[in-house]
């Protein structure tokens, strides 16, 4: 991993001066940057909310990863050389490392990092959270997935389904 990747990763970070009870006394946050960062050929850097509108308006087309992370959360730092690798496993995915210190519309929904959020034609899909390696590659293998036009039409041809567990148990 080179020094960009961990440096970006822990830019802007300042340890608090006094601990804090309550999340509005939080953090600082840092003046934002206004430029979208290229980690790798195919990551991107997130540091603001109207970087994120950006970089989703400009990935309409493709399926997005995004990593909702933090500079002083270590099991993002733990986690980011596995992500990097999964992001050469699916590069048919377009990828984002988003810190959540600097965003506020952005990271609504978000209450833990790293949390992922996986969108497809601008629409989010799916969203989990936690450091582990194997959910996160199920994740994204599930998303690059292509389903058929055929199976489509046949599935929204079914109308919606009934509880599996309905349809199979007698009534009383």
């Amino acid at each position: 991993m080179t020094e960009l990747q961990w440096d970006w990763l822990r830019e802007g970070f300042q340890r608090p001066a006094r601990r804090f009870t309550k999340a509005s006394d939080g953090l600082q946050q840092q003046p934002r940057k206004a430029h979208l960062t290229k980690i790798l050929p195919n990551v991107t850097g997130l540091r603001s909310d109207e970087q994120l509108r950006q970089f989703l308006g400009s990935s309409r087309s493709n399926t997005v990863c995004i990593n909702f992370g933090s500079s002083w959360c270590a099991h993002c730092h733990a986690l980011l050389p596995h992500f990097l690798a999964l992001t050469k496993q699916f590069p048919r995915i377009k990828y984002a490392l988003a810190q959540v210190d600097y965003m506020d519309e952005g990271t609504r929904g978000i209450t833990y990092t790293p949390t992922f959020a996986i969108y497809k034609r601008g629409r989010k899909v799916d969203q989990f959270f936690g450091a582990n390696p194997q959910q996160i590659r199920d994740h994204l293998w599930l998303a690059s997935q292509e389903v058929p036009a055929a199976a489509a039409a046949a599935a929204a041809a079914m109308g919606p389904t009934r509880d599996a567990a309905a349809s199979v148990l007698p009534r009383r």
